[in-house]
């Protein structure tokens, strides 16, 4: 017998993955609070860029960027085409896939735990504001 899909399904979706995306974006960020307590600074940190990036997952598929047929693969570089306000976090919060990307790697990183600290905080505010919405600029359509 064939699968019955649900006729109103098809009308969620935008909303739908953007509330997906932002679910996620707060249970990894609880997770990265429960490592930060635990002393892992590096599985911390990993959950915390994990969190940033589904935010900006969340604030990408709520605009009109999401609807574009050719865009750019990087998540941050998407959110810098949904407005201002959503380029200036990508600036800020794309500066620490180096580090992530390196301490995924096994390589040496420096990073303390007030550098940790800072940009888990600041990945709670992107998730706060990005929930408020941001302002999609003229260059999203």
């Amino acid at each position: 017998m064939g699968d019955v899909i649900s006729a109103t399904t098809r009308f969620e979706r935008v909303g739908g993955k953007r509330a997906q995306f932002f679910s996620k974006a707060h249970i990894l960020l609880e997770q990265a609070h429960t490592y930060r307590g635990e002393g892992d600074l590096l599985l911390a940190l990993e959950m915390s860029y994990q969190s940033a990036l589904r935010t900006a997952g969340a604030v990408v598929a709520g605009s009109d960027v999401a609807a574009r047929k050719r865009k750019p693969k990087s998540a941050w570089d998407q959110l810098q085409l949904v407005g201002d306000e959503a380029a200036e976090w990508a600036a800020e919060l794309s500066q620490f896939s180096t580090i992530r990307s390196r301490a995924s790697s096994g390589l040496d990183i420096t990073l303390s735990a007030a550098d940790l600290d800072r940009f888990m905080a600041r990945v709670a505010l992107f998730l706060e504001e990005a929930q408020h919405g941001f302002s999609p600029s003229v260059d999203a359509a």
